[in-house]
């Protein structure tokens, strides 16, 4: 296929999964002023801040209490939609409160929006191939990704999260470790999902990255603290594994539904191993991965090993929804970036855009998270990816290798 033709076809492609998106959501518009979205937690966290009950930010009647003001008409819900996040985050919240829940919704998105439209602007000096496309259209891209999409309709809080790392890449590109440490330090409202990239870091011995990370991480259970009180602050870790087994419990959070390592597992391995086996199996590949991750990361080709070290924190993760995958936009960027500027687009690098190019395939994400309860097998893409970028970076080892051998 002509490049012309492919470009023509993959924007047909984008509009359609685009189209299908605003269906969706239009569709939707009458459960979201209800208070269907996962936004509900975030709004009465604010709310319980805001009337000073911090001490009762993960009572669960107290929860369900401040719920009921604004989302009674949630027929599915016979108790709280629980707020799990750090306590530090639910400061960030107290201000939409004094909006209507709705309008609070509508302002969370349209923030969210302009970081969509802020990220190829921060990214534009260090990817050449983001300098002729108009932000725009890079918006009009990421709104067609299936998980980008999820996590507006849904008012989470991953393109935040996006934007953290975009900040932490600049930073480590620029070797000012110490700031790009303090970016994922803030990104701790997630720390299953930063936790990981960190421990890569460590690896690496990027010293002054790590120091970085534990002054911001420091500075927020300090806040944490002065929000709830020590007792309270301390009882977030249990709080956050009792609602981990009640919603496995519920089924409304089970692993075979999670596009990670974890997931994947217990969707293949699920009648040949018990679950403490599986537990530990996962744990023993995830420590692999992370390592392996650094390990590909010395040594030139940066983009490679920090696109790399994205997957493989996500695959390792021990939580994720579809709208984790958000965070893949970053990596899919620095791919493309890269392989056009080395050789242009050819067959090998084909290869690697495939399995992105699967994660852009609506009804695919829709058929596996509704119908077959698999969408654990989205974890599958990642690991040819990362499999396809480990490759990559061994033959440039040994062709570095040879050359210094001549």
């Amino acid at each position: 296929m002509k490049p012309h033709n492919s470009k023509t076809f993959a924007l047909f492609l984008l509009a359609a999964m685009l189209a299908i998106h605003v269906s969706m959501a239009w569709n939707s518009r009458d459960l979201i002023r209800k208070g269907y979205p996962d936004f509900t937690i975030f709004y009465s966290a604010g709310k319980i801040l805001r009337e000073g009950l911090a001490a009762k930010l993960y009572d669960e009647a107290t929860q369900y209490r401040i719920q009921q003001e604004f989302a009674a008409g949630v027929s599915i819900r016979q108790g709280p939609l629980p707020y799990n996040h750090p306590p530090f985050e639910a400061l960030l919240f107290v201000p939409f409160t004094y909006l209507p829940y709705f309008s609070a919704y509508l302002l969370w998105n349209t923030i969210n929006l302009l970081i969509l439209c802020w990220l190829p602007l921060l990214l534009r000096p260090y990817l050449p191939i983001l300098r002729p496309v108009p932000a725009p259209l890079c918006v009009f891209i990421a709104l067609a990704f299936f998980p980008v999409f999820i996590a507006f309709l849904q008012g989470q809080d991953i393109v935040g999260l996006a934007l953290l790392f975009a900040l932490a890449y600049v930073c480590l590109k620029k070797e000012a470790d110490f700031s790009a440490g303090c970016w994922l330090g803030f990104g701790l409202f997630r720390f299953h999902l930063v936790v990981p990239f960190v421990l890569i870091l460590f690896l690496l011995k990027k010293r002054r990255a790590i120091l970085g990370f534990l002054s911001v991480a420091l500075a927020l259970v300090v806040v944490s603290i002065f929000i709830m009180g020590w007792n309270q602050a301390l009882s977030y870790p249990a709080y956050v594994w009792h609602v981990e087994q009640t919603m496995a419990q519920r089924m409304t959070a089970v692993p075979v539904g999670m596009p990670n390592l974890r997931g994947l597992m217990d969707t293949v391995l699920d009648r040949a191993l018990s679950k403490p086996a599986r537990d530990l199996l996962v744990a023993l590949i995830s420590i692999g991965l992370i390592i392996l991750a650094a390990s590909k990361w010395r040594g030139r080709n940066f983009d490679l090993g920090f696109s790399l070290a994205m997957i493989t924190t996500i695959l390792v993760g021990y939580h994720a929804f579809a709208y984790d995958l958000s965070l893949l936009l970053l990596p899919m960027a620095l791919l493309i970036n890269y392989s056009l500027q080395q050789t242009g687009l050819n067959r090998r690098w084909v290869a690697l855009f495939a399995p992105f190019a699967v994660l852009f395939l609506t009804p695919l994400h829709m058929f596996l998270a509704l119908h077959s309860d698999r969408y654990s097998l989205m974890a599958l893409p990642l690991i040819v990816a990362a499999w396809i970028i480990v490759r990559k970076r061994s033959r440039d080892v040994m062709t570095t290798r040879a050359a210094d051998s001549v």
